[in-house]
């Protein structure tokens, strides 16, 4: 009980401070979780479906993975294979030397955290940047992240706001959204000069070469689209064969992460950006991560595979609750951890993270592809000890109780005669004298007194009530057949199913959606509901009003737009007196005059209804800046362009990407604002995209473009006319 392992757990249950803020965030990281499945129609349905998914991508690996690269090739990005992190970190070294970069900015990633990217790039004499807001804390405190969704969970706001004043600013106060705003300032200086980006990647899909990401503060858009060079990390289990298992596995991601339906972005690029595009890195990089991953493909282990990161595992485990992720010691902690860790760094360095666990099985219960941990704890157990890894006292205790256990008069004995030697001990609290690996045991732990009877006696006598108590039994007809018999197997069958915490079967055919009855009225509430500002005028003259209210509260700065929108807005705002940027040139994007503006307006693609999301594909004439750098983002949705559900999302995306040279190299689900809430779980909009989103909804009566295409070129004409001015 003296493992490094007990030691870190014990500081961190002596710390005050993390234990306050473990509750509070693994509480409500819970309640928001099941509150975000509630509102789906078929949570265990679509969780299933979620599970197939990556059951079947493991099957045919190889195929999914050449097709991918196959496609990425095509597309001109760069594909490396590293077979561990010193090979990974050599890579990304010598592209950035070969490029002249200085300084590096990063969106979160757990695969560089796991390949220590940023010591590799410190010690080439680069700068790396952490842009997401809970890893740069980490990295201004010197720190590890401690959870894979919220890094730097264990800090309380005060110990935030000190080290803030620290190293960022000493007349800063404690309010998160001072602290907020002082990161933004200091990184959005970053995001401009830097020249390469580094990002993670949660899917890879196969069938068209797309690497997403999925974010909230809009980092990751900056860290792919600003730098000139994009350098993506994985390991080869992100892989999705297609678009339509991308968006299930998507549905079910930030409901289990965060709580929300889907997160404020949604980020698929696609190659770097094409000639035409003002903006995106002019090179594309992709790390294929082993690490000694491989090794337990079709293994015991081979399940951990499904993981999708989504750190559900983390917030409902007792001992994660307990001693938080960095009595792991690893990026990777918590029940999953205890399984990856071990995998990755072999069982000698963190083998005895596997008995870190109750084995209660609420970790399975919560993963949204229902990843059998327990299991893979129980087998991980096995394999440290077949290893001899665990301690001599350990094993001796465990043989003599398998001995016992298999000897029914010694079993029998030992019932009989423990609770008569252990009753005084426990009755008078004379364990806290135990010492050795005892006394740790029961350190922490108030032990009932031991039962005057087993289990097998009470249950005898009841058995033997009920009996005596049993009427007399009346003569029936015969039954003919077996049928009740058949059904109670049935029923008993499946109740075992659930107790072996067995996933249920997929259904077939399309997954059950909510109604949606009209479309417009549930985006509009929707879009309310994660942080945005929707309107629904009815006349040109409303929609005008709207636009120069909006206009108004930025009336100093410089308004930025897409061109070919389905409102003459630009006409309405030099009446105005506006000050309208140039759409940016091709191999200009005019980032620092951008960055000034107050206000960016485009139009989209589509829109979800029963999320609030809009979709935004790059294009000639529509830059990704123009959504965020602004300090606001207006957006012109076409009601006609609403559709219901997320699903109905991936044949409209994939005929877009489809569409050879003219396809978008960045397609953008944003729904809600730029949001964050790693200080003090306080939600904080604006961290690094806008810190307002506004939406019209154009009445077809009043839209004033032409029928939507969904692949446009520079040859082909905008789904959006010109404006009327």
């Amino acid at each position: 009980m003296t493992s490094p392992f007990n030691r870190r757990a014990a500081s961190a249950l002596a710390d005050d401070g993390l234990q306050e803020a473990l509750r509070l965030a693994t509480s409500r990281f819970g309640d928001l979780r099941k509150q975000a499945f509630d509102s789906t129609a078929a949570p265990l349905a679509l969780r299933a479906r979620a599970r197939e998914i990556r059951r079947r991508t493991f099957d045919d690996l190889d195929r999914h993975l050449d097709t991918l690269f196959s496609n990425l090739t095509r597309l001109g990005v760069h594909v490396h294979s590293a077979a561990d992190a010193s090979e990974a970190d050599k890579i990304i070294i010598g592209i950035a030397r070969r490029h002249g970069v200085k300084t590096v900015v990063k969106s979160k990633s757990m695969a560089t955290e796991e390949i220590h990217l940023n010591a590799a790039l410190e010690a080439a004499g680069i700068t790396p940047f952490e842009t997401d807001l809970g890893e740069w804390i980490l990295q201004l405190a010197g720190e590890t992240p401690s959870h894979l969704v919220a890094p730097a969970l264990h800090k309380t706001r005060e110990q935030v706001a000190r080290l803030f004043a620290e190293k960022v600013d000493p007349n800063i106060g404690d309010d998160p959204r001072d602290l907020t705003s002082a990161a933004r300032k200091r990184l959005r200086a970053e995001f401009l000069r830097a020249g390469m980006g580094v990002s993670g990647v949660n899917f890879a899909i196969a069938e068209t070469g797309t690497l997403c990401l999925v974010t909230n503060e809009g980092n990751g858009r900056l860290v792919t689209t600003l730098p000139k060079v994009h350098v993506a990390v994985m390991g080869f289990e992100k892989v999705v064969p297609t678009l339509a298992e991308a968006l299930t596995l998507l549905a079910v991601l930030p409901r289990s992460a965060t709580g929300q339906k889907l997160s404020s972005y949604f980020t698929m690029v696609t190659g770097p950006r094409k000639e035409a595009e003002a903006d995106g890195p002019e090179e594309m990089h992709l790390i294929v991560l082993d690490n000694g991953r491989s090794r337990h493909l079709g293994g015991p282990f081979h399940e951990a595979f499904y993981c999708i990161r989504c750190g559900a595992c983390q917030n409902t485990c007792p001992v994660f609750q307990s001693v938080g992720g960095h009595a792991y010691d690893s990026v990777y902690g918590g029940p999953i951890g205890a399984i990856l860790s071990p995998m990755l760094r072999g069982l000698e360095a963190s083998g005895e993270l596997s008995s870190a666990s109750s084995l209660c099985g609420a970790c399975q219960e919560v993963c949204p592809v229902f990843v059998d941990i327990p299991r893979m704890l129980i087998e991980m157990r096995e394999a440290r000890l077949a290893q001899r890894t665990v301690p001599m006292t350990e094993r001796a205790a465990f043989r003599i109780a398998a001995r016992a256990m298999r000897t029914p008069f010694v079993w029998d004995l030992g019932i009989k005669l423990l609770p008569r030697l252990l009753a005084p001990l426990l009755k008078r609290t004379k364990t806290k004298w135990l010492s050795g690996p005892a006394g740790a045991w029961l350190k922490g732990r108030d032990l009932p007194p031991p039962p005057t009877k087993s289990f097998r006696e009470i249950w005898r006598e009841r058995q033997r009530d009920t009996k005596r108590q049993a009427p007399r039994p009346v003569d029936r007809p015969t039954e003919t057949h077996g049928g009740k018999t058949v059904d109670r197997a049935r029923r008993l069958l499946e109740i075992s199913k659930g107790i072996s915490h067995a996933p249920p079967a997929p259904a077939p055919g399309p997954l059950p959606e909510v109604e949606v009855p009209d479309p417009a009225v549930r985006f509009c509430e929707e879009f309310e509901a994660v942080g945005g500002h929707a309107h629904r005028p009815e006349s040109l003259e409303a929609a005008r009003e709207i636009v120069l209210e909006l206009f108004r509260r930025f009336s100093d700065r410089a308004v930025v737009m897409d061109e070919g929108l389905p409102l003459p807005t630009a006409g309405w705002l030099r009446e105005e007196g506006a000050e309208i940027l140039p759409l940016s040139p091709v191999g200009n994007d005019r980032r620092e005059a951008i960055a000034k503006a107050g206000l960016g307006i485009t139009g989209c693609d589509w829109a979800i209804a029963e999320t609030g999301t809009v979709i935004l594909t790059s294009g000639p004439r529509r830059p990704r800046l123009y959504s965020l750098l602004p300090e606001a983002h207006l957006v012109l949705v076409p009601e006609e362009r609403i559709i219901p559900h997320l699903s109905a999302a991936s044949p409209l995306i994939g005929e877009a990407l489809a569409g050879g040279d003219g396809a978008p190299s960045c397609v953008n689900l944003i729904t809600g604002p730029s949001r964050s809430a790693d200080i003090g779980l306080t939600l904080v909009t604006g961290v690094h995209g806008p810190c307002e989103i506004h939406a019209i909804v154009v009445p077809k009566k009043l839209n004033l473009s032409p029928p939507h295409t969904s692949a446009p070129d520079a040859e082909k004409p905008s789904p959006f006319s010109l404006e009327e001015e």
